[in-house]
C-alpha cells in the first residue's frame, strides 16, 4: 500500500509535468519532440498515479 507521502509526490510531479508540457506546446507547438516527450511522461505517470489511488 503506497505511502501518503508517495500519494503526494506523485500528485506534485503530474502538476509540475503538465504544467512544463502545456508551457512546451504554447511555446514550442504540440508537435515539437520536447512536448511530445513531455506528454509521454506524463501518460506514465498518470498511469502510476491511477495505480496508486485505485488502492
Amino acid at each position: 500500500m503506497p505511502t501518503i507521502l508517495k500519494k503526494i509526490n506523485t500528485k506534485k510531479n503530474v502538476e509540475t509535468l503538465r504544467t512544463a508540457m502545456i508551457k512546451s506546446g504554447t511555446e514550442n507547438g504540440l508537435n515539437h519532440p520536447t512536448t511530445i516527450k513531455l506528454s509521454q511522461n506524463l501518460d506514465k505517470l498518470l498511469n502510476e498515479y491511477t495505480l496508486i489511488f485505485s488502492n
